[in-house]
């Protein structure tokens, strides 16, 4: 029976992996479940899938995480804080390290902080976080506002000198010396043609940057594209993803400028 039974664990934990990496990289419900959950086998699930996205909106829930009850979940979000290299992430893992008694989590806060040595140290001075990016196109397509947004994140986090912030934890913006700002956005076209034979989409996007918490606007942009796709469902889907993802990247660019001018 316990053969069978580990079996079943460990099918079970493959199967919630794969949920947690269905949701699309959304950090912020991979945040709420790691916080939240009362299984701790989620929280371990939820810590690291958000090391495997990448997404430096990981850090602020996985470095919570680290004051944990469970020993595994304070060595996955020591383990994944390591994966995801941002040097801010180092002074939580050394505070942890400082009073963690539990020698295979000391070994895997050991291992995150030799990752995060190997990168230059660099002081975040400007503080994102990104509304719900909602409205513009009508509420079937709230697919492809989360496919805009995520597309904005993972450009965004090319930024060396930028901290991603969850929403509801921007008590960090304000510090001396560093900026918050908001970004949102829509979808302001997003509809298919036929061009000899085949589908085209068309997608148009628009951004804005405001202040925080002010919320004073300082900046729109926006872009469009076009790609062409097949006739099949699957291939009108990925078309419709490539042209907000180019659309995404035209926009990527245009923010990255400003906010490296800002000091990012």
């Amino acid at each position: 029976m316990r053969p069978i039974r580990r079996s079943w664990l460990a099918a079970a934990l493959c199967l919630c992996l794969a949920t947690l990496a269905w949701a699309g990289g959304k950090v912020e419900e991979l945040g709420r479940l790691l916080g939240e959950d009362p299984s701790y086998k989620v929280r371990v699930q939820a810590a690291l899938v958000l090391g495997k996205l990448g997404d430096p909106a990981g850090v602020p829930p996985l470095t919570k995480a680290l004051g944990d009850p469970n020993r595994m979940v304070r060595a996955i979000a020591a383990q994944s804080l390591g994966r995801l290299g941002v040097p801010g992430a180092a002074a939580g893992l050394r505070s942890l390290l400082k009073q963690e008694t539990d020698s295979f989590v000391r070994k895997e806060i050991d291992k995150a902080l030799a990752l995060l040595k190997e990168r230059p140290e660099t002081k975040s001075r400007l503080f994102l976080t990104f509304g719900s990016f909602s409205g513009g196109v009508r509420s079937a397509d709230a697919q492809a506002l989360e496919i805009l947004r995520e597309a904005l994140k993972k450009e965004l986090g090319k930024l060396t000198a930028a901290t991603m912030v969850l929403q509801g934890d921007e008590k960090s913006f304000g510090k001396t010396g560093q900026m918050g700002f908001l970004i949102d956005g829509n979808v302001t076209r997003l509809d298919d043609g036929t061009a000899a034979g085949s589908v085209e989409i068309n997608c148009d996007v628009k951004v804005m940057v405001a202040r925080w918490p002010s919320k004073s606007i300082i900046l729109w942009t926006n872009a469009g594209a076009a790609v062409q796709g097949g006739s099949r469902p699957r291939d009108r889907e990925n078309a419709r993803r490539d042209c907000l993802e180019a659309s995404a990247g035209q926009l990527g660019e245009d923010l990255l400028k400003f906010f490296q001018s800002q000091g990012g």
